[in-house]
C-alpha cells in the first residue's frame, strides 16, 4: 500500500455480562488511529504480524490466538476498564 499503516490486533466488542471477547486483527492507516491513555501489556508480537492478512488460514489461527491471550487478560481481572 502507497500509504503508511500498522498492524492493530485488539477488541472489535467489548465483553458484557460472559466472559466471551471478540477480537480484530487489521492493517489501519495511520490517519484513522487516535492515541489514547489505555495500554494493555498482552505480547502478540508472537501470533500476529503482517503476513498473516496474506492468507485466511493464517488470520483465522491469529483471531483464535489473540481471542485466546485477551479472554485470559480479561478474566484475571487486572484491568477494571477492559
Amino acid at each position: 500500500r502507497p500509504y503508511g499503516q500498522c498492524l492493530v490486533a485488539g477488541i472489535n466488542k467489548y465483553p458484557a455480562k460472559k466472559s466471551r471477547v471478540k477480537a480484530l486483527v487489521k492493517l489501519v492507516n495511520y490517519q484513522h488511529l487516535m492515541p489514547t491513555r489505555y495500554t494493555l501489556d498482552v505480547d502478540l508480537k508472537d501470533a500476529v504480524n503482517p503476513d498473516v492478512l496474506n492468507a485466511k488460514d493464517k488470520k483465522a489461527t491469529a483471531l483464535k490466538e489473540t481471542k485466546k491471550l485477551l479472554e485470559e487478560r480479561f478474566k484475571t481481572g487486572k484491568n477494571r476498564w477492559f
